[in-house]
C-alpha cells in the first residue's frame, strides 16, 4: 500500500523537467523552515539537557556523573554504531557532496541530532551550530532523495539545507549564503545561489518567530575616536596569524594521538577529556559549551581583567582541542569565535592600559578578534567579516574588522599548506578531495588506475519492472549502471531514474527505451582531470570507460569516489616519500 501511494505522489511531481523545478523549489521552502526547527529544537533541548544535568555551571560531582552518563551514551553510540556522527559533520557534508552526489542517510540524521544533544547536554566545550548544519543537510538530502530528484537537484538541496541550518543557527541570512559557497560547495559562483537565498531567509525568519529574538546578540555601538588605534587592530590580526594554526595544530596532533593509541578505546579516550573539562570549570565555568554567554560579556565590555581574559583564553583552547580530537558530536563555530574574543579583548585591555588617551573599550576588540581567529581556521574571509557583522550590526568597526581578517587571513597562508580545520581533518582521515590546486595531480593521473573493472550491467530487454525488483533484491546500493544490447554498450540509466519511471506506471517499459543513449563516455588513457571535469560539467554519477578501438566495448566504471580514492592515495603517497628523502637528507 505504502508502495503504491509513493508511486502515485512520485508520478504527480516528476512528470517533466517543469514539474521536478517546481517540486525542488517547494522543498526548497519545507528545508527552510525544517532547518530553523533543527536550529531551535538543538538550542532549546542543549539548555534544557545541561539544566537538568546541572552541567551549565561549575561542576559538582553530581555535574559529573549525570554529565558523564549522557556523553558516555553519546559516545557509545559515535565509536560503535555511527562514526557519521563524530565531529562537527561539515566534513563529511563536504565529502557526500563530491563522491556520494550529495547522498546521506536518514538514520545518520537522526543519530547526529540524538549524539550532539547529549554530547553538548553534558557541558563539553562544543558548539551546535556545525551539528545543525549536518542535520539540516541531512534532512535536505533525504527529501531530495524521497522525491527522486535528479542527482544534481539533490546536492542543490544538501547545500540549500547547509545554508538554512547556519542561518537559522546564527540569525545572520547573508553570512549563510556565503560560508555554504566558501566552505560546503566550495564555489562562490555556484548556480544554486538563488535557492541557498531563499532557503537562507526563509530559515532565518523562521527561527525569529519560533525564538520570538532577531538576533544573537545585543546591538552594539562602537566608535574608533583615534586612527593610530587601527595599529591595536593590526596586532590582532598578527597574533591571531600565529595563534590560530597553532590551535590547528594542537586539534590534529590530539586527533592523532587519539588515533594511534587510543585506536580500540575512543570511547575511553572521551571520558578522560570530559573529567579534565570537569576539572577545568573549578578555574573557570566559561569552558563549559559553545560560550555564547561569554562572548556576549566580552563585546559588552565586562571582563576587563587581562589575567582572566588570559586564563579564560587558555582554557578554552586546550579544552576546546580536547573535546574535538576526541570525535565529541559538536561543532567549532562558536568556541573558535569565543577563543577570538578573548584573545582580542585580551590585547584590548593591555592596550586601553598602556594608551588609554587613544583607545576604546574592550568590546570593539573582542569583536575584531572574532573575526580575525574565524578566518584563520575556517579559511572563509568573506565570511569571517560578514558573519561578525551581522552578529552585531555594527557599521562602524567595519574598517578595523576588514584590516585584521586580511592581515590574519593572509599571514596564515602557507604556500604548501592553505586549508581550513575541515579539510585537515579531512586529510588527516585519509579524505582528500581535490581542489583547483589540486589539478595538476590530477592530470597525471589516468583513468585506468581508479576505475571499477567489475562491472554490473543490465539487458536492454529487462523491462523496468523487472530491472528494479533485480536491483532492490541483488544490488540495493547500486546507483547507476550501463545498459548492453548483444553485448554492447547502449545507454546508461540512473536507480533513480529507474523508480521514476515506475512510479509513472511504466513498469512494463524495456530500459532500453528509457535509458540515456547519448553516453558521457571517456577512454582509459585519458587523465583523472579530465574525467572529473566531465562528472560535475555534465552532473552525472559515473563514467563508462570504453575501448578506444571500439567505443561500444565497455572496460570499466568510474565514479567521483574512485577518483577520491586514487587521488588520496597519491597524496599520501607524496607525503611519505617528501618525508624519506627529508630524514635520508638528514642522516647525510
Amino acid at each position: 500500500m505504502k508502495l503504491k501511494f509513493n508511486q502515485k505522489l512520485l508520478g504527480k511531481f516528476l512528470q517533466d523537467e517543469t514539474a521536478e523545478e517546481r517540486t525542488f523549489f517547494v522543498l526548497t521552502l519545507i528545508t527552510g523552515v525544517l532547518s530553523a526547527f533543527v536550529a531551535v529544537g538543538l538550542q532549546k533541548g542543549v539548555h534544557w539537557l545541561q539544566h537538568i544535568l546541572k552541567t551549565d555551571s561549575t561542576f559538582t560531582w553530581e555535574s559529573v556523573l549525570l554529565g558523564g552518563v549522557a556523553l558516555f551514551i553519546s559516545g557509545w553510540l559515535t565509536t560503535r554504531k555511527f562514526p557519521f556522527t563524530e565531529g562537527s559533520g561539515i566534513p563529511k557534508v563536504r565529502a557526500a557532496l563530491v563522491v556520494d552526489h550529495g547522498k546521506i542517510s536518514l538514520r545518520d540524521t537522526f543519530a547526529k541530532t540524538i549524539t550532539t544533544l547529549m554530547a553538548l547536554g553534558s557541558g563539553v566545550s562544543l558548539g551546535r551550530e556545525g551539528p545543525t548544519v549536518t542535520i539540516a543537510a541531512g534532512i535536505a538530502s533525504r527529501l531530495g532523495f524521497s522525491f527522486h530528484l535528479s542527482k544534481k537537484k539533490i546536492k542543490a538541496l544538501v547545500a540549500v539545507g547547509a545554508a538554512g541550518g547556519i542561518a537559522a543557527a546564527f540569525a545572520t541570512p547573508i553570512s549563510a549564503v556565503v560560508f555554504t559557497l566558501e566552505e560546503v560547495v566550495g564555489d562562490l559562483n555556484a548556480k544554486v545561489l538563488g535557492s541557498i537565498v531563499i532557503s537562507s531567509v526563509v530559515a532565518s525568519v523562521t527561527g525569529q518567530i519560533l525564538t520570538g529574538q532577531t538576533h544573537m546578540f545585543e546591538q552594539l555601538y562602537y566608535k574608533m575616536h583615534d586612527h593610530r588605534e587601527l595599529l591595536f587592530y593590526l596586532t590582532i590580526g598578527i597574533v591571531c596569524a600565529f595563534i590560530g594554526p597553532l590551535w590547528m595544530k594542537s586539534v590534529l596532533t590530539f586527533r592523532e594521538f587519539n588515533r594511534k593509541y587510543m585506536k580500540s578505546h575512543k570511547l575511553t579516550y572521551m571520558m578522560i577529556v570530559f573529567l579534565i573539562i570537569a576539572l577545568m570549570t573549578q578555574v573557570h565555568s566559561s569552558v563549559i559549551g559553545s560560550g555564547h554567554g561569554t562572548i556576549e560579556d566580552t563585546l559588552l565590555s565586562l571582563i576587563l581583567d587581562p589575567k582572566i581574559l588570559f586564563v579564560m583564553f587558555c582554557l578554552k583552547f586546550l579544552a576546546t582541542s580536547l573535546c574535538y580530537s576526541a570525535g565529541i558530536s559538536g561543532g567549532l563555530f562558536m568556541p573558535t569565535l569565543l577563543m577570538g574574543a578573548t584573545l582580542g579583548s585580551l590585547i584590548g585591555s593591555l592596550a586601553n592600559a598602556f594608551f588609554p588617551e587613544i583607545t576604546t573599550n574592550t568590546g570593539a576588540y573582542a569583536l575584531v578578534g572574532m573575526g580575525a581567529f574565524f578566518v584563520t581556521v575556517i579559511r572563509a574571509p568573506f565570511t569571517s567579516i560578514l558573519i561578525v557583522f551581522e552578529l552585531t550590526r555594527d557599521y562602524n568597526i567595519i574598517l578595523p574588522l576588514m584590516i585584521a581578517n586580511i592581515i590574519a587571513y593572509m599571514l596564515s597562508s602557507k604556500p604548501t599548506e592553505n586549508e581550513s580545520i575541515y579539510e585537515q581533518i579531512s586529510a588527516q582521515d585519509g579524505i582528500h578531495l581535490p581542489t583547483k590546486e589540486d589539478l595538476e595531480v590530477l592530470d597525471q593521473l589516468h583513468v585506468e588506475d581508479a576505475m571499477i573493472r567489475d562491472i554490473i550491467t543490465y539487458g536492454a530487454s529487462l523491462s523496468v519492472s523487472e530491472t528494479l525488483k533485480d536491483i532492490e533484491e541483488h544490488n540495493p546500493k547500486l546507483q547507476g549502471f550501463p545498459v548492453l544490447k548483444n553485448g554492447r554498450l547502449l545507454g546508461m540509466m540512473s536507480t533513480s531514474e529507474l523508480r521514476v519511471q515506475h512510479a509513472k506506471g511504466n513498469g512494463e517499459m524495456k530500459i532500453e527505451h528509457c535509458c540515456e543513449k547519448k553516453i558521457i563516455k571517456i577512454y582509459p588513457d585519458q587523465s583523472l582531470y579530465i574525467a572529473l571535469h566531465r562528472l560535475k560539467r555534465f552532473h552525472i554519477s559515473r563514467l563508462p570507460v570504453v575501448s578506444r578501438l571500439d567505443e561500444k566495448r565497455i572496460i570499466g566504471i568510474l565514479t567521483p569516489k574512485d577518483i577520491v580514492k586514487q587521488f588520496g592515495y597519491q597524496i599520501t603517497e607524496a607525503k611519505e616519500s617528501e618525508e624519506v628523502s627529508k630524514e635520508n637528507l638528514q642522516s647525510s
